[in-house]
């Protein structure tokens, strides 16, 4: 898979909306139809209301009345659904796994959902256990990035070994890159919306025949009425159903494919993800299956089918289990018809070789290399596509991170003051000038960021950021009164001297995106998006920045390097701007503003970025941290880029 492939996908990803959106419209109106019928049949033989089979007025007020119950529960969905994966996750009984945990299952699951987000550039996500599931099954969920969680069952956690579970976490973050998992949320909304008109039907003939029983005369012909009302609504409520199953149907079988190829390719390891799904076929058809009564609706977002279907393979969410091995371990199908298992049959399959992706970014150079050479277009085919050298490269990483430092990460109690020491210069006169600033308001962080900065000075650049995103699960712990404080004591150390550096801009950035304060929504791309050309100003500004944190201050080098991104953009009338024009406030506004960039815009201007830093063939520590910063920021991870450790302000 190619980073131009996580682009396409995105692209899709946005069409499959919009097909959801078509779906939606067409099973709303086949409703509506079948309740107005189910009203005029209702008056008819009641002979309530005169009239033939076309009525305009009833046919206005139950559109009127299904658009209003519809789309009202739609919006309780999406609305309840509004923090994003850890409401799914709890909604079907997830429980968050500790940060110190003791228990070595969940130990071992963190460590691979740690090693997976280190390597692909995204902050770690929460991480939940289904304690109650002794089903063999998995998912995703979330906004995007910035609010994604990864939720196991207990089952899966006591039937796989380190292979078979990294691959199912490998297979889960594909959804996360791909823009799955928006597309799934929205899909539960619709999804809600559309079946509870089986849940009014279900309250008609609850609350009115029962009442209707202690009735009389007219008034029991009228609750009667009213009751055999009810059950056409539950009738058409199962016309909802059948709708909601096909459009599940629909939007998620191609792309449970998609995610195990993804996931062999993000391990190197068919027999990992191969063996995972042949265990779960070899359990029969509730090998996946999940108890929790919010498990139908979720159905479409889970690694293997958790539902039992009724309909055949015509209403399932996922492809046959068969045909899943088949793609990962080809002639698993001739090996099964004389095995005695699935799983057997698996085993007995040879892996077919996996090409091994660009080693540019591999473990030796991620490991703290002065300065590495890096071509843009290799890059790029890593976006959104971390391969088997990342992850080898970030389990390196992580374990290299000094214990107290790693502790720290994983303490709420010291948390902060880490991301503080995070920000001390290396300079004691300086260093000394930023702790000022938090003296009488912040003195046991002051402290302990003293002591931990001891050991943050003797660590590697390229490993500053990586254990900023290991510590954002505590982060997102903090209470909101800690989150508002943290946030501002961070940017008060970081424009101490008046100046941002290319770190100090990604932490920042990154905290105010990841550790949101309660007013602050999850972010999300908006539904129209907008050209690349719409947005020439801010490129401008992006690359300028970009080209003048490469040059240290060479005005040749600069323009050179702005040339070969406005280059690459087909945006040659575009102007290196000076300094003064460029300032980190502009940065952070141009950012934002081209968040809303098209999929394959966001390609073109990436690919533009890593042109422009990487004009001199080498990427230094600087430019590292601030183009993996910008890629985050519009929600396509970068994988783990060779650092430095110089570091040169970004003079604005």
């Amino acid at each position: 898979m190619s980073g131009m492939d996580f682009f396409g996908h995105q692209e899709r990803a946005q069409k499959a909306t919009s097909r959801l959106v078509l779906l939606f419209v067409a099973a709303v109106l086949a409703i509506i139809v079948s309740v107005y019928f189910a009203v005029v049949g209702l008056l008819l033989a009641t002979d309530t209301h005169g009239g033939g089979a076309f009525q305009p007025l009833v046919l206005l007020a139950v559109a009127a009345g299904t658009l209003l119950v519809v789309g009202s529960a739609m919006a309780f969905k999406t609305a309840q659904l509004r923090s994003g994966g850890g409401t799914v996750a709890e909604m079907l009984g997830g429980k968050l796994v500790p940060l110190d945990t003791t228990d070595p299952q969940e130990r071992r699951l963190r460590n691979l959902v740690e090693e997976m987000s280190i390597a692909s550039g995204i902050p770690v996500p929460d991480i939940y256990v289904l304690d109650h599931e002794s089903g063999i099954n998995a998912f995703a969920a979330g906004w995007s990035p910035a609010d994604a969680a990864v939720a196991v069952t207990r089952g899966c956690l006591e039937q796989f070994d380190r292979d078979e579970l990294q691959g199912v976490i490998a297979h889960e973050f594909s959804h996360v890159f791909h823009g799955d998992m928006r597309l799934n949320i929205r899909l539960m909304g619709v999804l809600f919306g559309i079946v509870c008109i089986a849940t009014v039907g279900r309250i008609l003939v609850r609350t009115v025949g029962y009442g209707g029983g202690r009735s009389s005369g007219k008034g029991k012909g009228g609750a009667a009425g009213v009751v055999l009302f009810g059950f056409a609504l539950l009738v058409i409520g199962g016309l909802g159903l059948l709708f909601a199953r096909l459009i599940q149907a629909a939007v998620s079988r191609q792309r449970e494919f998609l995610a195990d190829a993804s996931a062999v390719q993000y391990t190197r390891n068919p027999r990992g993800i191969g063996l995972a799904l042949a265990k779960i076929g070899g359990l029969g058809a509730g090998g996946g299956r999940l108890q929790n009564p919010h498990a139908d609706e979720a159905s479409h977002m889970l690694f293997a089918d958790g539902v039992k279907r009724f309909f055949g393979g015509g209403f399932a969410t996922h492809p046959p289990i068969e045909e899943r091995v088949e793609r990962v371990l080809p002639g698993f199908r001739r090996h099964l018809a004389s095995a005695e298992s699935m799983v057997a049959a698996a085993a007995a399959t040879p892996a077919p070789a996996v090409a091994a992706g660009f080693a540019g970014g591999g473990a030796a150079r991620a490991a703290g290399s002065r300065a590495a050479p890096v071509a843009a277009a290799d890059l790029m085919q890593h976006i959104g596509a971390p391969q088997a050298h990342h992850v080898d490269a970030a389990r390196a990483l992580l374990a290299d991170l000094p214990l107290e430092l790693a502790a720290a990460a994983r303490e709420r109690p010291r948390v902060t003051a880490l991301v503080l020491a995070l920000l001390l210069d290396r300079d004691a006169t300086q260093r000394e000038a930023q702790l000022a600033l938090l003296r009488g308001v912040a003195e046991t962080a002051v402290h302990e960021a003293r002591v931990l900065f001891q050991l943050v000075v003797r660590l590697e650049r390229n490993l500053r950021l990586p254990l900023l995103e290991l510590a954002m699960p505590t982060l997102r712990t903090l209470s909101e009164t800690e989150r508002e404080q943290l946030r501002a004591h961070a940017r008060a150390l970081a424009m101490a001297d008046d100046r941002l550096t290319p770190f100090e801009f990604a932490l920042l950035r990154t905290i105010e995106r990841h550790v949101r304060l309660a007013h602050e929504a999850p972010p999300r791309p908006r539904q129209q998006a907008a050209p690349l050309v719409h947005r020439p100003e801010q490129a401008g500004v992006v690359l300028s920045v970009l080209a003048r944190v490469g040059a240290g201050g060479d005005e040749a080098r600069a323009a050179r390097a702005f040339a070969q991104g406005t280059g690459r953009l087909g945006m040659s009338t575009l102007q290196l701007l000076p300094t003064g024009a460029c300032s980190m406030s502009d940065l952070e506004a141009a950012v934002d503003a081209l968040a809303d960039v098209s999929p394959y815009g966001k390609r073109n201007l990436i690919l533009a970025c890593a042109e422009t830093a990487g004009a001199d063939g080498y990427l230094d520590a600087d430019e590292a941290d601030l183009l993996r910063a910008l890629a985050g920021l519009w929600d396509c991870p970068v994988p783990l880029l060779p650092g430095a450790t110089s570091a040169r302000p970004v003079t604005t």
